[in-house]
């Protein structure tokens, strides 16, 4: 009898093996910009949990996220925790749908690390699924600097769902891989890019 929710754990820690060393890397620099004190949201994604994994030391911090498993991640550290609610998506660890997505309108954050599924510079950010972009998007407005945390990969590639283009980004943080006419794109679009 298959376990479906061994399945789809094991799916997950397979996708954390993929680019693994460049996660790391990318999480370090992402939480090496959060300030204790502020308001921080984190979608759902392997590179998102990397990131979680890193602020778990913060005192004085609060996350927002849609993913269950980073809440999990985060339990028993002094990191305050607000979940946005929703419905679970079958295939991931992450909540959906319109209760998460009512619930973000009403919060502010100072930054907004989103992973994506696919970065096009000329098309913008994708991911699989139509209501993981609504909430994605709805992120990006309640979220006062917007972080792209992806590793070179992503880069273009388009995903089924667009979630915005390049310009509701502030900053990307990715790894040296990353092309040059992509990193030429986006510092001509006056977005600021970190690479590790």
């Amino acid at each position: 009898r298959l376990n479906l929710f061994g399945f789809f754990r094991y799916s997950l820690r397979e996708k954390e093996k993929l680019h693994r060393r460049e996660k790391l890397h990318i999480a370090s620099a992402a939480a090496a910009i959060v300030k204790e004190g502020q308001v921080v949201i984190l979608d759902s994604g392997t590179t998102t949990t990397a990131i979680a994994r890193a602020l778990r030391s913060f005192q004085n911090l609060t996350i927002i996220t849609n993913a269950v498993n980073i809440a999990a991640e985060l339990s028993g550290t002094p990191v305050e925790v607000i979940l946005t609610g929703g419905t679970l998506r079958k295939n991931s660890f992450s909540l959906v749908g319109p209760i998460a997505e009512e619930t973000l309108r009403r919060l502010n954050a100072d930054l907004l690390f989103l992973g994506v599924d696919g970065f096009d510079v000329q098309y913008g950010l994708t991911t699989p699924n139509l209501l993981e972009a609504k909430v994605n998007r709805v992120m990006l407005e309640v979220s006062r600097r917007n972080i792209a945390v992806c590793d070179s990969s992503k880069f273009g590639r388009r995903s089924l769902s667009l979630i915005s283009p390049p310009s509701s980004v502030h900053e990307v943080i990715s790894d040296r891989g990353l092309p040059n006419t992509d990193l030429k794109a986006l510092k001509k679009a006056n977005i600021e890019v970190h690479l590790v």
